[in-house]
């Protein structure tokens, strides 16, 4: 019996690939932690542990598979470190599926048919918490990206009521299954309220999409030139810096001057440090007899003399900003770089790390969320995987448009630009504000504020077209409110525990 249970759950790991794009089943979301449900039992709380997480370490790498590629591609490091490294991110970060899955039989005895709201809440709380410690991270609820109705309930309660909603299905069918297994009666009424209550966020979803929609369509546009370049970070090092960047120049200057509002170069389309040389006032040129206003990600130097008189340099990871008049020219420095990409965590304390680690930069972290003074708005951009964090990007306050910028070349035609987009797109239904999304090989795409994708890219493909984008900002729960539903999920799971000890002695 335990064999079946330990293949079930291996099986149930495998499917949450499944889930992610580019395959995106979402529909089998909703039924998608059966299995593990199923091989949970009462009276075996080491071996639910261990089966929760094996779910977790096998779910997680399978996921996350494609840091593989980016390890052997791009470091010194051997394909037997790369997995050993895949392997040892599983171990660490399959840990929170311990919590999840043997809580799910101790709560539903202390709770009984509460045990279906609690699981769902402590998903909720432990996804919010891995926000902070995880390199990437991963909400359940994303999977859901493609189906507009159900991503409008992401404008109310953030990414994080998609997660639950998810879970409480999940956890509902469950219950039957559990008293089924019991010889219990069937629980009609815990059946009916969760039917009831998909058909809500349904129901709410087709109003706010259709409602904004129409918004939409009487919209003030922008014309965005879409561009990326099928040649990745293998070809690029082989090229000058001067190859590099003609490509971006050369496509941007054959634009028609005026027939575009908005061109967009992706994160490190400029080889050149901005902040020196006369790279910036060609690009400055470019923009004024384009008649565009240009956003172009690049890189910087700031030099600093220390008190010893010795000189130091610290690079920053930018993107600039051409207003098309010629006024405005204006910077953006990363707040966040990705670590192991544009930094070794602990190096500063322990610098033989750069040694045996070579590939990742050395870049500095920005201070403060710029915002452009654009032609049609406040522009925000947030850098690479900046976009995918919740609370980087609240810290533009009422952008009218976000312009995220990546270079997603470095992970290779693999899952993780397809992630990454998804990853992203949540910000436009969470905040109510239209993304660009311009990334060096793809995927590029412009996401609306009701969460429709348009012009999406096949990766490592030349792109350069003009995109019309209907420029409107539209009010959500969310943006005014915050992670409310993450507050209230640790609320109810805070008195739960206050309670238990009051339940084991009734």
């Amino acid at each position: 019996m335990l064999a079946i249970r330990i293949a079930t759950t291996l099986i149930a790991a495998a499917t949450l690939s499944f889930l992610a794009p580019p395959v995106n089943i979402h529909w089998l979301h909703w039924v998608a932690y059966l299995p593990m449900f199923w091989v949970l039992r009462e009276d075996t709380p080491k071996q639910n542990r261990w089966l929760g997480y094996i779910y977790g370490v096998l779910g997680v790498a399978l996921i996350f598979r494609w840091f593989v590629d980016t390890i052997i591609l791009f470091s010194n490091l051997s394909p037997i470190i790369a997995w050993t490294a895949l392997l040892l991110f599983g171990l660490v970060f399959g840990l929170p599926y311990i919590v999840l899955w043997s809580n799910v039989h101790p709560l539903r005895r202390k709770l009984g048919i509460w045990w279906i709201v609690a699981i769902p809440a402590l998903q909720v709380v432990i996804e919010y918490l891995s926000m902070y410690v995880l390199i990437f991270p991963y909400q359940h609820g994303v999977s859901q990206y493609r189906t507009p109705y159900v991503w409008q309930l992401a404008s109310v309660t953030g990414v994080w009521g998609i997660s639950f909603l998810l879970f409480f299905v999940n956890a509902t069918l469950a219950e039957a299954m559990y008293r089924h297994r019991e010889g219990g009666r069937t629980p009609w009424k815990a059946l009916a309220i969760t039917a009831s209550v998909v058909v809500m966020v349904f129901g709410f979803g087709a109003w706010r999409h259709n409602t904004i929609e129409k918004t939409l369509t009487e919209a003030p546009t922008i014309e965005w030139q879409q561009i990326q370049t099928k040649n990745g970070m293998k070809e690029r090092q082989k090229m000058t810096a001067r190859q590099a960047f003609n490509y971006w120049y050369d496509t941007t200057k054959a634009i028609p001057a005026g027939s575009v509002d908005l061109v967009v170069w992706p994160e490190s389309a400029c080889p050149y440090n901005l902040n020196e040389g006369a790279v910036a006032k060609m690009l400055r040129t470019l923009a004024t007899q384009g008649e565009f206003d240009l956003v172009v990600g690049g890189g910087s130097r700031e030099r600093r003399r220390e008190e010893s008189g010795e000189s130091t340099v610290t690079a920053f990871n930018s993107v600039y900003f051409f207003r098309k008049d010629g006024e405005v020219t204006d910077r953006y420095d990363k707040m966040v770089p990705l670590p192991f990409g544009e930094y070794i965590p602990l190096a500063d304390t322990f610098p033989i790390l750069r040694e045996w680690i070579r590939g990742p930069g050395n870049f500095g972290a920005g201070k403060e969320a710029v915002m452009f003074d654009g032609t049609f708005g406040k522009y925000a951009s947030p850098i690479c995987y900046e976009a995918i964090l919740s609370y980087v990007a609240s810290r533009w306050l009422r952008p009218d448009l976000f312009i995220n910028v990546t270079n997603d070349s470095w992970f290779g035609d693999t899952a993780a630009p397809h992630q990454h987009a998804m990853l992203a797109a949540i910000r436009s239904m969470e905040l109510g504000v239209p993304t660009v999304r311009s990334a060096y090989t793809g995927v590029s795409m412009l996401v609306e504020p009701h969460g429709k994708i348009h012009h999406e890219t096949t990766p490592f493909t030349d792109v350069s077209r003009a995109v019309t984008i209907r420029n409107a900002r539209v009010q959500t729960i969310y943006s005014k409110f915050g992670d409310w539903f993450v507050l209230l999920c640790g609320l109810f799971l805070t008195v739960v525990m206050l309670i238990l000890p009051w339940l084991r002695k009734k």
